[in-house]
């Protein structure tokens, strides 16, 4: 029974930590040795509740396959029957000091959950670190990735460092593209690689040259345009200048300011809607979720 529920809860941990969010690049929290056995160990033990449907693994548990590791105070993966008489987890959760780290990325925590059904994995914690090779993001409440939307959101306090260059507000927002047709990547970009981070509330964009605030703002990464909007306020050494729209090429060095987005003949930053429409998971332990009805 023991190794059965070490299997089970590795099993979903394994599952849960697909591509997660970075700011600056692309994330591969995916195991690259999944032929290589998988270790589940516990201070207090793993148990396996039956009727609720869940293994847990208390005190400093830690997962383990290959170069990926997930590890927090309590490890929960929580399980249902299936039409053909066999089981699968939907959901794990990871409570107190988490810890999820790759080769080259590591993200920690107060509480992590990833919901199979959604395809998204959140980090909560004050504060949200996640470190790449490139850069660092971190929050004060939340980062979430929603692998089917392609999308990845930092909340409270958001800040993103990418080399020289920092952004930070209240909500940052990162937009993946696709994996390329046929496989291999597109242009030269790794698959999964973020095209756009939008920006919303309180905005600092900060450059070797320069600070621009604003009330929001958004990045291409391709192109390496910035857009603030909305009482903006850019700073060079000791000049300060003032206006309603401002963009900043991150490539040439450059500055321009404006009375409006119209005014500079591009459109505004906007947020997605459809961003606005996703409920993430709240992290559980085991102690308060409630029974599975599933």
């Amino acid at each position: 029974m023991r190794q059965a529920a070490r299997h089970a809860v590795m099993l979903g941990l394994a599952l849960a930590v697909l591509p997660a969010a970075a700011m600056a690049q692309s994330l591969s929290f995916t195991s690259k040795d999944p032929d290589k056995p998988i270790e589940v160990t516990a201070d207090a033990g793993i148990e396996w509740q039956q009727t609720d449907k869940r293994f847990v693994a208390r005190g400093n548990a830690k997962a383990r396959q290959g170069e990926l590791s997930v590890a927090a105070d309590e490890l929960t993966a929580h399980y249902r029957d299936t039409a053909g008489g066999a089981t699968e987890i939907y959901r794990v959760d990871a409570i107190g000091n988490v810890r999820i780290a790759s080769a080259s990325e590591t993200a920690t925590g107060g509480a992590a959950v990833y919901d199979f059904d959604k395809a998204v994995l959140v980090i909560e914690g004050k504060p949200v670190t996640l470190t790449t090779t490139s850069g660092k993001v971190t929050a004060d409440e939340a980062i979430q990735y929603w692998a089917k939307e392609r999308v990845a959101l930092a909340d409270g306090n958001a800040e993103a460092e990418d080399g020289s260059r920092r952004i930070r507000a209240d909500r940052l927002t990162a937009f993946f593209r696709g994996a390329p047709a046929g496989g291999g990547t597109a242009s030269g970009l790794r698959q999964g690689e973020i095209r756009l981070v939008q920006a919303e509330g309180n905005v600092v964009l900060r450059t070797a040259k320069e600070t621009v605030r604003g009330s929001r703002g958004e990045y291409n990464r391709d192109t390496g345009i910035a857009k603030l909007e909305g009482q903006v306020m850019m700073t060079q050494g000791d000049n300060q200048l003032q206006g309603g729209f401002a963009i900043v090429d991150t490539k040439a060095g450059t500055s321009r300011l404006f009375g409006s987005a119209a005014e500079a003949n591009t459109s505004s930053p906007r947020p997605d809607a459809r961003v606005r429409a996703l409920i993430a998971p709240k992290p559980q332990s085991a102690a308060t979720a409630p029974p599975t009805n599933r």
